[in-house]
């Protein structure tokens, strides 16, 4: 995957590791304990840097086990480029320290492929369970700080990390086909919209009901869930 990609608008930051006092744990950190932020978070906000630490260790890449099935995970730190008429211009070899100079940070997107780990979900609402073999399902998550709503900059940063994904097919190896799946809350009308605008086809609705989670500043125990999901590469190939 492309350790840096350009927008128009922004900058995304390749994150492979975020230990404790770097730079990316402070973004992360900044932005997992942000109530705001992380209304819609199953994961609920971080109250605690061990809280981050936790949320850190489920996103981004792992030593692989020898024996264990592989899993694939690509988290981007986004970052509005504060002058964009001089750094549209920069090349992706400058480091990301000189490029974090004139950039604010924004938010993170996240794709992990999908495990035992992931809601199950019934097979209209996904795929059918004989394209596993060649397709790799990957879930999306993103998390966007308050200074970056209602501007266009998560949809901005979902096209380009598809676009980077597209790009990198040898990073998704043996796959051929990478399905990327999408669960938005009913009451999040701001994640409805970016789902249509990056052009995510709805599936359907679940209705999950389970264990007790803090969502949206309550306790629930059930959720309407819309269902989205569309194929990075593979089989929308035109």
């Amino acid at each position: 995957m492309d350790p840096i990609i350009i927008t128009p608008r922004l900058k995304l930051t390749l994150i492979t590791a975020a230990e404790k006092g770097s730079q990316e744990f402070e973004w992360l950190h900044d932005l997992r304990s942000n109530e705001k932020a992380t209304w819609w978070s199953i994961y609920g906000q971080s109250k605690t840097t061990a809280d981050t630490e936790k949320v850190i260790r489920g996103i981004l890449p792992t030593k692989q086990q020898e024996g264990a099935v592989k899993t694939y995970r690509v988290s981007y730190a986004v970052h509005i480029i504060d002058d964009p008429t001089t750094s549209s211009a920069e090349t992706e070899s400058q480091s990301v320290s000189q490029r974090n100079d004139t950039a604010t940070f924004i938010g993170m997107v996240a794709l992990h492929s999908v495990d035992e780990n992931s809601l199950p979900l019934p097979e209209h609402l996904t795929l059918p369970a004989t394209a596993a073999s060649t397709t790799l399902t990957v879930e999306l998550g993103y998390l966007f700080l308050p200074i970056g709503w209602g501007k266009g900059y998560a949809t901005e940063s979902l096209n380009a990390v598809f676009a980077g994904c597209r790009r990198a097919r040898s990073f998704w190896a043996p796959f051929g086909n990478v399905y990327v799946r999408a669960i938005v809350n009913h009451e999040n009308p701001a994640s409805l919209r970016v789902m249509e605008k990056t052009g995510m086809v709805e599936r359907g609705v679940y209705e999950w009901t389970g264990k007790p989670i803090f969502l949206a500043g309550e306790w629930t125990e059930r959720s309407t869930l819309h269902i989205f999901g569309y194929y990075i590469f593979g089989k929308n190939d035109s």
